[in-house]
């Protein structure tokens, strides 16, 4: 499509079909897109890489639910034949750290360039999707990739819940991040998709005895999910494993046909990680978490940890089923990163609704399900 506007002729094509629901708060963002794509495409973009009218990037950011991760996905489809890498943060994360290992196993001087290179070996383009900082070690480090992105003349796309101004709030040794902050606000066009309709929540519909959502049980009822769990598993015999990565050992107690089932506190009122969950990721297909708490400013830890396990499991397509004695709001809605936990809730919307079932890599379970 060798049109300058073309991210906005998608969309109104959308529109017009009825796809999509035209909202206005995204066209700002739908703009700056248009002229990243008609930077990209045009005839003297290669001859002008050094030009101050060439930005690094777009930054989009808004509440959770907005519709962010559908415009990347637009953009995506668009430059996708142009050597454009789509992922994750937590996965883009995940890959430099390995390569950064790698390179010093071979004695690199440089693991960190020699990581993003290997990285973006293929490309020219780099979407990042649901970008955030949570972890120090990722803080120190983003300042110098988005560096070398930029000598690669590398274009970026990212989408966030927050500012750039609000990112990485609070944490450890974030005046050394300030630095960072500086470089997105210099060289990306930065968007806020304004407030409006969150996509991810359906209509609601009156609350059952024992079901909330179709994959949220409220109340928690341990029968319901063990009659799920007999449904998912189709036969297939009951388990345990041992997963172990990077000499990290954790146990899944329960599993079949790739449908894995813990308590909360197994999962995050212990020391796990992003690896950890990832693991789990690679082996399941449906996970079931029963006992969701009310979680207190005290237990920050625990709603962050279930922040990135959500995170990953929705980036993955990985079936999903909950239960508690709350409702998703009021699981955490006070403490440190509270306001970085609404969009959990809205994932947990989306993820227990039977038409996640439509988005999840293992489409027999819609068959077992009958839906």
């Amino acid at each position: 499509m060798n049109n300058s506007n073309a991210v906005s002729v998608l969309y109104t094509k959308l529109v017009e079909t009825g796809a999509v629901i035209e909202d206005h708060g995204q066209l700002n963002a739908i703009s700056a897109l248009d002229n990243l794509y008609n930077q990209i495409i045009s005839k003297t973009y290669f001859k002008n890489i050094f030009s101050n009218k060439n930005i690094m990037g777009v930054y989009i950011y808004g509440r959770v639910g907005r519709g962010k991760s559908y415009l990347m996905d637009l953009f995506y489809k668009l430059v996708q034949n142009k050597r454009c890498m789509r992922l994750h943060q937590h996965d883009f994360m995940k890959s430099i750290y390995e390569y950064m290992k790698q390179g010093r196993l071979s004695n690199h001087k440089n693991s960190l360039k020699v990581a993003v290179e290997k990285l973006t070996k293929e490309i020219n383009i780099l979407c990042i999707d649901e970008f955030e900082v949570l972890d120090v070690a990722d803080a120190m480090i983003l300042e110098r990739i988005y560096q070398i992105l930029q000598k690669k003349n590398i274009k970026v796309v990212l989408t966030s819940n927050s500012s750039p101004a609000n990112l990485y709030k609070n944490g450890l040794q974030r005046e050394r991040f300030i630095s960072f902050i500086s470089l997105v606000e210099k060289y990306f066009d930065i968007r806020e998709v304004s407030d409006g309709k969150d996509y991810r929540i359906k209509n609601s519909k009156p609350i059952g005895i024992h079901e909330f959502q179709d994959f949220y049980y409220l109340p928690g009822n341990t029968k319901l999910h063990e009659k799920l769990f007999n449904i998912l598993r189709d036969g297939k015999q009951i388990k345990s494993i041992d997963l172990e990565y990077n000499q990290r050992k954790m146990r899944i107690d329960k599993i079949a046909n790739r449908v894995s089932i813990f308590s909360f506190n197994q999962l995050c009122g212990t020391n796990l990680s992003n690896i950890d969950y990832y693991q789990i990721a690679n082996v399941s297909d449906w996970v079931m978490i029963i006992d969701i708490p009310e979680l207190t400013t005290k237990d920050r830890n625990q709603a962050k940890r279930f922040q990135i396990l959500l995170d990953i499991l929705y980036d993955k397509k990985i079936g999903l089923t909950l239960s508690s004695n709350i409702k998703p709001e009021n699981i955490y809605i006070e403490g440190d990163g509270f306001k970085e936990f609404r969009r959990t809730i809205s994932r947990i919307y989306e993820m227990t609704n039977k038409e996640w079932l439509d988005k999840i890599n293992n489409k027999g379970f819609k068959k077992l399900l009958s839906l």
